[in-house]
């Protein structure tokens, strides 16, 4: 769920480099591209449009993650949009940029993190109502009005 769960990222055999980390991006399956051609994938990483997937676009989840850990926590951000993702880790040196990556073999989907509680389901519920029933009302005691003076005039 978008905003509220968290995803366990695992990674082995990664070549650590001095001064370098490791990149975790959340990447759209490839069931999802068939019907949006601009997320198109690519082979140089810089240009894989598959990994911009937020509103705000960024192209990874978490920058600069050191290469002692093996697993990683990553919050998914609220304004992923409802898809089939991949995770994909990045290795980064500082001189030569990405020098190694590995990608998910297993597709998870997200959903969106539903914004509207049952409260104010409720309150607009009840305005919705009350405006119906303020509305006819108005409309009916405008008409009795409107008939009676037309009838002085008949």
């Amino acid at each position: 769920m978008a905003g509220a769960d968290t995803i366990t990222v695992a990674w082995s055999g990664v070549v650590a480099q001095t001064g370098g980390s490791l990149t975790i991006m959340l990447c759209y399956d490839n069931s999802e591209l068939l019907s949006k051609p601009w997320r198109k994938k690519g082979d140089i990483i810089a240009k894989n449009k598959r990994c911009k997937q937020t509103v705000i676009e960024s192209s990874e989840l978490v920058k600069a993650v050191d290469h002692s850990l093996t697993t990683y926590s990553v919050p998914i951000p609220r304004n992923t949009a409802p898809a089939k993702y991949v995770v994909q880790v990045l290795n980064t040196n500082p001189t030569s940029g990405y020098t190694q990556y590995g990608e998910s073999k297993c597709a998870f989907k997200i959903n969106t993190y539903d914004r509207l509680p049952d409260s104010l389901v409720g309150t607009m519920s009840f305005l919705i109502a009350f405006s119906l029933v303020a509305g006819t009302a108005g409309y009916m005691l405008d008409r009795k009005k409107q008939n009676a003076i037309a009838s002085e005039y008949m």
